[in-house]
């Protein structure tokens, strides 16, 4: 696979680094490679496939050294989607999540890094794409939950984790013009791992959510168009961590702002001493 030549800010487009972050990440692309990057990297090499059901690296490194990785096998992976066929606005979208992940860390810790490296695994090994609204993780088997599993799925039948970027909201056109493109685009890239089901586990399909916003809402929407399986699994910080992005949030919850429905919700419930939970469900792909 011969990786195309792209500059420094070719590689920063991709990724949609923004300014704050990019000065860092060209300071990473000076000179050879960090021995943890190179690490990193071969790891990432290896696993290079789309039914790679494997945790690719199990490296002693930082996060610095994952970001250096990233960057440096953005050509790499580029190659890699071409010849699988894949259009080039869906690779650019799919990527942005890095630029996207530099700046949520920066808002939580106020620097440079990314301490959600290890979820962008999952886009450099092949196995993750951004299609419209949503984005799509193959993989093996549902969500584990406790209680009970999607009806007509085992632990070996392909199935697609949709997860929800920070890129805007969740209109029922948009969501439903997303679903529509991700059956078609992974029978047609990666025909050998046929999908129809989709499963989901998130804070927004907490069975709690449903009689405390508007039934028209867009999330309340977004989760009814899945149905549930197991039991809800008990996560205090998810729905504080995602809502107001703060890693301390839990000893400084009288400080955070409560302008909106959503905000005043996830914080009335842990004032009322009820505990917020990640939902599992499921729904056949149209």
């Amino acid at each position: 696979m011969d990786a195309p030549l792209l500059t420094t800010e070719q590689i920063l487009t991709y990724l949609a680094v923004g300014a704050a972050d990019r000065g860092a990440c060209t300071q990473l692309l000076e000179g050879p490679p960090s021995s943890a990057a190179v690490e990193v990297l071969a790891a990432l090499r290896g696993n290079l496939s789309a039914g790679s059901a494997e945790t690719p690296v199990r490296a002693q490194a930082g996060e610095t050294a994952w970001i250096e990785a990233y960057l440096r096998f953005t050509p790499e992976l580029v190659s890699w989607h071409n010849e699988c066929g894949i259009a080039d606005e869906i690779t650019r979208a799919t990527l942005a999540d890095v630029g996207r992940n530099l700046e949520i860390n920066r808002r939580v810790h106020g620097r440079f890094g990314m301490d959600t490296h290890t979820w962008l695994i999952h886009h450099f090994t092949g196995r993750l794409y951004q299609l419209g609204r949503l984005q799509y993780l193959l993989h093996r088997g549902p969500e584990a939950a406790a209680g009970g599993g999607i009806p007509g799925t085992g632990p070996c039948d392909w199935l697609l984790g949709i997860h929800i970027p920070e890129s805007g909201g969740l209109g029922p056109e948009t969501v439903q013009a997303s679903l529509e493109l991700a059956r078609p685009f992974f029978s047609r890239h990666f025909p050998d791992h046929p999908v129809r089901i989709a499963d989901c586990a998130s804070w927004l399909l907490d069975p709690y959510i449903p009689g405390r916003l508007p039934p028209d809402s867009n999330i309340v929407r977004f989760a009814s168009r899945f149905t549930p399986y197991g039991h809800p699994l008990d996560t205090p910080t998810d729905a504080v961590y995602f809502t107001f992005r703060t890693r301390s949030s839990m000893t400084k919850l009288a400080s955070l702002p409560r302008r909106t429905s959503l905000q005043r919700m996830v914080l009335e419930r842990i004032d009322d001493g009820g505990c917020w939970q990640l939902g599992f469900g499921y729904l056949t792909l149209p």
